[in-house]
């Protein structure tokens, strides 16, 4: 059975804050490639700039960004840009967005509305057909941790990273989230097969075409 999914991350160790990382050495292609051959997604979400174009170029399979956001609308370095957005769908892929305070905006106030903003841009660069949710929160979201693994958490990362008192999103930090995505698509005028597709339809269906080995 394949390993579902694995994050691109050996080119630099800080590659999730920096962006000038890249995949181009022997050993990236190469591990692109078996990752190919043996039916494991490539996942470039936690990935430099240059590391994301690089992989996207490399592989033959759909690639994903699994939980990411638009650097059009929140310049931080854990978001992707319109290029790098643009040659993920090149491969078939799709794009998961997330419900991470930081990465929708940079500034308060952020809600959910912000977040759709991120669902839109995605669908209207490149369509509906490469797009999905990401949330990258657990069922009861990031704030309601413990106060100790909240700190431990933060201080894993640089601070580029630009935490602020909250890192959830209030009305998405539960568990029937869900519920409430999808009450914004309808909002914004999704259709009820386009919001199929967004709520794993277009996971499932790329993901099948790369486990297909």
């Amino acid at each position: 059975m394949p390993t579902p999914i694995a994050w691109i991350f050996w080119a630099d160790a800080d590659a999730q804050t920096l962006s000038s990382s890249s995949v181009r050495s022997d050993f990236g292609v190469a591990v692109v490639e078996r990752m190919n051959e043996v039916g494991m997604a490539v996942d470039v979400s936690h990935s430099g700039d240059q590391t994301t174009l690089d992989a996207f170029e490399v592989t033959k399979k759909p690639a994903l960004l699994t939980h990411g956001n638009c650097r059009a609308l929140a310049n931080h370095p854990r978001c992707k840009t319109d290029e790098a957005i643009r040659q993920m769908a090149a491969t078939g892929g799709v794009m998961g967005i997330t419900g991470v305070r930081m990465f929708v905006k940079t500034e308060e106030p952020t809600t959910v509305e912000h977040v759709l903003d991120h669902f839109d841009h995605v669908r209207d660069l490149v369509g509906v057909e490469h797009l999905g949710i990401g949330s990258d929160i657990d069922l009861d979201g990031y704030d309601d941790m413990p106060a100790e693994l909240n700190r431990s958490l933060r201080a894993g990362y640089k601070g580029t990273y630009a935490f602020r008192d909250k890192i959830d999103i209030d009305v998405l930090a539960h568990p029937k989230r869900v519920f409430d995505l999808t009450e914004g698509l309808i909002r914004r005028g999704y259709s009820d097969r386009d919001i199929e597709l967004v709520l794993g339809g277009n996971f499932e269906r790329v993901l099948a075409e790369i486990w297909n080995v």
